[in-house]
């Protein structure tokens, strides 16, 4: 199993401190949470120094974090979401990130023509992606009225029909939400493009929030079951740890870096120890 990590799982860290802190920790790989990027390139650095910063510390960028607002808005708001997810796609191909997670918001009541339009949008968000080399993993959000749960955001995937668009899985949006094993038999072909592995404390699901993440085997979730479903769909990409938990984030970064690791190496040991 091929790890990374998020790093806003780390808080809200300078970008270069949050990659050093991945590489001590043993982490080759992090996904972009791309808001950290910005920041950096905004207080006068350029995007060769912020691939300087991966390169100096042996990262490579597995994915990145993310876009939004683009599958059902019309006239300046998809103008303007177009044009902001323009210039992550283009940061993406700077950084080396070939995935980006594309969340999937929309109308708050949906009805079945606001899916087709969702379709027919996912197709020009892919276009224009992929002509920066950049793949969309489209995430289905627990709570979300729009795609909710795996079985629609499959549904999507299935009617824009991309070769590079596929399934953001985020485990905890997967049993937080509406979402239910006998989901992964309704893919019907859908690809998962890029997975965010998480647990969560015991609490009705109801009641769970993001801040309510845990490093995977503490919490919860039938995390061993969750994952080899999702390897049985054939995924075989990074692992990427994204977290909001408070107390990661209190943390000193390299000392929260080493926890994260240190889970993941365990869970793998304790998932090859079950198979």
């Amino acid at each position: 199993m091929r790890f990374c990590l998020n790093p806003i799982t780390l808080g809200e860290r300078d970008y270069p401190v949050a990659i050093e802190a991945s590489a001590k920790a043993g982490f080759g790989a992090v996904e972009l949470w791309l808001p950290h990027v910005e920041k950096f390139l905004a207080a006068g650095h350029t995007p060769a120094e912020a691939r300087a910063v991966l390169k100096d510390n042996g990262i490579e960028a597995a994915g990145a974090c993310y876009v939004a607002g683009l599958l059902t808005s019309s006239g300046e708001a998809k103008r303007k979401a177009f044009d902001a997810a323009k210039a992550r796609f283009e940061l993406c191909q700077e950084l080396g990130a070939r995935t980006i997670v594309c969340v999937g918001d929309g109308p708050a009541a949906p009805t079945l023509d606001d899916y087709h339009n969702a379709a027919e949008q996912t197709r020009e968000v892919c276009d224009l992606a992929t002509s920066f080399g950049v793949s969309v993993a489209l995430e289905f959000v627990a709570g979300f009225p729009f795609i909710g749960t795996l079985a629609t955001a499959a549904r999507v995937v299935n009617d824009a029909d991309h070769t590079h668009l596929g399934i953001l899985f985020d485990c905890f949006h997967f049993w937080a939400g509406r979402s239910k094993m006998e989901d992964f038999a309704r893919l019907r072909g859908a690809p998962i493009a890029f997975v965010h592995l998480n647990d969560a404390r015991d609490l009705p699901r109801e009641l769970l929030r993001d801040s309510d993440r845990l490093l995977p085997g503490q919490g919860c979730f039938p995390l061993r079951d969750i994952m080899r479903n999702i390897e049985q769909t054939g995924y075989d990409g990074f692992w990427s740890l994204e977290l909001f938990n408070a107390d990661l984030w209190a943390a000193d970064p390299f000392e929260a870096a080493a926890r994260c690791h240190q889970a993941c190496e365990a869970f793998a040991a304790g998932m090859t120890s079950s198979a």
